[in-house]
């Protein structure tokens, strides 16, 4: 071989690793720079997120409060023009019963909410005896169970929830009135401000909740099983339940008019206390004592 092709070989091979150390290059620069100008990319990325997560929040909350302040306004409006309406169909309602407030008393917290109970609950009988109107019945949470109920367990519970409405709701009532009498005149002639019914039926609501809750709470005892301390609650301890909270349990897939039916002591104590403690504590005037418990039974009939 000549020395003119090795020089030829030679100059081939080191234009070869010319080339080669270019291209490494090339791409460990074009590497480097991909990996500078991911790295903003990904910072930026992360800031955009955080703006626009600010801004969400921040928007959310602007139109929470407008939205509030627009709802305030337009109830105050709505009171402020309709409560010489509200004030003069009660002065009506009031010189009706020719100022017998007990039968006023009576009519706006026993009669009002039962007629109320019983309309509201004759839609859902119909409904779950004859599976119509479908709009009703789609919404029922277990469509495998009482569907439809049995008229004849309909009837026995029908009949206990009357029971204790009429034997346990009315004597309360009695029992009510005398107590809200001790905090002044339940059947004023003056209505209550619109804000102060809002903030008596909130309250009256929390308390409904809580007591209801601790009710049937888990409620801690004494006794072990071994070294490990057990709990019970209050209507499911085993000496109560089987005579007192078993009642409301025989309907496993309950309706709506099943949300009353209990043994007297569940009712009394579960079902009526609740809800009573609110006004009685705040000595709520008739009207919003009775759209109280209109509210009450109409949530838990819907609650069942």
């Amino acid at each position: 071989m000549g020395r003119c092709e090795i020089e030829e070989k030679r100059e081939g091979h080191f234009a070869q690793s010319v080339v080669l150390r270019d291209m490494q290059g090339q791409s460990a620069s074009g590497s480097s720079a991909e990996q500078r100008s991911r790295r903003p990319e990904s910072s930026g990325g992360l800031w955009d997120s955080v703006k626009k997560a600010a801004f969400v929040i921040g928007s959310g909350l602007f139109l929470m409060a407008a939205f509030r302040n627009s709802i305030t306004w337009h109830l105050q409006k709505f009171w402020g023009a309709s409560g010489d309406f509200w004030q003069k169909q009660w002065t009506n309602v009031y010189h009706l019963f020719g100022g017998n407030e007990w039968a006023l008393f009576f009519v706006g917290t026993m009669v009002v909410p039962t007629l109320a109970f019983w309309l509201f609950n004759a839609l859902f009988i119909v409904a779950d005896l004859t599976g119509k109107p479908t709009f009703i019945t789609r919404y029922r949470i277990q469509m495998d169970k009482n569907n439809p109920v049995d008229p004849v367990k309909l009837r026995q519970a029908v009949k206990k929830v009357l029971a204790n409405q009429v034997f346990l709701s009315m004597p309360m009532v009695v029992v009510a009135y005398k107590v809200m009498r001790w905090h002044g005149n339940p059947c004023s002639l003056e209505l209550p401000t619109f804000h102060w019914v809002l903030l008596e039926l909130a309250i009256s609501g929390l308390l409904e909740e809580i007591f209801f809750y601790y009710s049937h709470r888990q409620a801690l005892t004494r006794e072990h099983l071994g070294n490990t301390p057990y709990v019970d609650r209050l209507f499911h301890h085993p000496a109560i339940y089987k005579h007192v909270h078993k009642i409301h349990h025989e309907w496993t897939a309950p309706v709506g008019v099943v949300s009353l039916y209990a043994h007297p002591l569940e009712h009394v104590l579960s079902n009526m206390m609740p809800a009573v403690i609110g006004p009685l504590l705040l000595g709520s005037h008739l009207a919003t004592t009775s759209l109280w418990f209109t509210i009450a039974l109409l949530v838990t009939t819907v609650s069942h």
